[in-house]
């Protein structure tokens, strides 16, 4: 298991989770509609807030 609190969604885009979420082995992790879906192996679908996404200049 994983445990996620932030992540680049794209190498210029970073996403902070309201809280942090355990993501297992074979799940898929999404950004839709503002938040962020956990997509079990079994297809079981979590929809998670953010506490902040922005865009990252270089």
């Amino acid at each position: 298991m994983l445990l996620l609190s932030e992540f680049l969604l794209r190498p210029d885009f970073q996403v902070e989770l309201d809280g942090p979420v355990f993501v297992a082995a074979g799940d898929r992790v999404s950004y839709e509609d503002g938040g962020v879906v956990v997509t079990r192996s079994t297809g079981e679908r979590y929809k998670h807030p953010i506490r902040d996404s922005y865009w990252i200049y270089r």
